[in-house]
């Protein structure tokens, strides 16, 4: 039994070459340094496809945070385009509503003679809710003025216009807010961002044309 303990010790040196102390390594050490050699070698193979993976999941989920955020930055721009899209139509159907208001006011009532209002306010109160709801700040205090302009006009219009007061020049002040919010939105929404020159092509009020 000692010679083959001994036998075993003089072949572990020989198979662990290079280790430190191998012509004194017992039978449990050498099992012992085999045991983590091999470990050793296992962890290392392992560890290069586990990073690998690891890496691809990291870009994976950081792209698709970045997917996410971006789709949410479309959704809320185009909720917003069609919010002040809305707004722009329910303001000039409640311009046209007055305009028509005012036109079929009776001769025989009195101006300053209050008449109650046939505009039906809904769709408009609603476009105002939309805008407080999802636009910014700026674009929100642009619908305000204009629903401003649109309370004094109406507040005019069922008192009767006064003779000294022009159709088209108390109009005029509710189109102003309109290309003012025009103005304010195209600044988050339009690429270029720049101003325009002018809202459409109708002539000014102090035209020759509309008095020719």
């Amino acid at each position: 039994m000692t010679r083959s303990r001994s036998l075993l010790r003089v072949s572990a040196g020989v198979v662990m070459s290079g280790t430190p102390s191998s012509a004194t390594l017992n039978y449990t050490e050498f099992t012992q340094h085999v045991t983590l050699t091999l470990m050793t070698a296992l962890w290392s193979l392992l560890a290069a496809p586990a990073g690998a993976v690891a890496t691809t999941l990291i870009g994976v989920f950081a792209g698709s945070v970045v997917s996410r955020r971006a789709q949410d930055r479309h959704w809320v721009r185009d909720q917003v385009a069609a919010t002040c899209a809305r707004v722009l139509r329910e303001s000039s159907g409640v311009l046209v509503d007055l305009s028509e208001m005012e036109a079929s006011r009776p001769d025989s009532v009195a101006q300053g003679v209050v008449l109650p209002t046939t505009i039906d306010w809904r769709p408009w109160n609603e476009a105002l809710s939309m805008v407080n709801l999802v636009a910014e700040k700026d674009i929100a205090e642009a619908a305000h003025a204009l629903d401003e302009q649109i309370w004094r006009l109406h507040t005019i219009v069922k008192r009767g216009l006064a003779p000294e007061e022009s159709w088209l020049v108390l109009r005029l002040r509710v189109e102003s807010a309109q290309n003012h919010f025009i103005t304010t939105a195209r600044r988050q929404l339009s690429l270029a961002g720049d101003p325009l020159r002018r809202f459409s092509g109708r002539p000014a009020p102090d035209d020759p044309i509309w008095t020719s």
